[in-house]
């Protein structure tokens, strides 16, 4: 009878626990989209276009299912870019959405000196 009981606890706690290292996961591939997102767009010319471009494609090559909803904001002036992605983790609970993430990494734009 004492396992009928705390069985579903412990169900639950472990089910908990594999959805917050999903969100953990998803995060760091966002990050990481980010990262490569900054990093091509800065080199010069700095190219919001590029960076756009270099961020999505890393989501498409490691993201698949686990970051859903995705989207990717790029913006740039004379002496930076910054690169944002959003989206929803993978969710284990049927009916449930899961968690939000939202990234951000910022770079200088470089610039040649003489």
């Amino acid at each position: 009878m004492e396992l009928a009981v705390t069985f579903p606890v412990v169900l639950l706690l472990v089910m908990t626990l594999i959805q917050a290292s999903l969100w953990f996961y998803a995060r760091s591939v966002a990050l990481g989209a980010a990262q490569e997102g900054a990093r091509e767009g800065r080199v010069q010319p700095a190219s919001t276009a590029r960076a756009q471009s270099a961020a999505e494609g890393f989501l498409d090559q490691t993201a698949q299912d686990l970051l859903t909803g995705r989207n990717v904001t790029v913006s740039g002036s004379p002496s930076s870019i910054e690169v944002t992605v959003t989206g929803t983790s993978l969710s284990l609970f049927p009916g449930l959405s899961g968690w939000s993430v939202t990234q951000t990494a910022v770079g200088p734009v470089e610039r040649p000196t003489p």
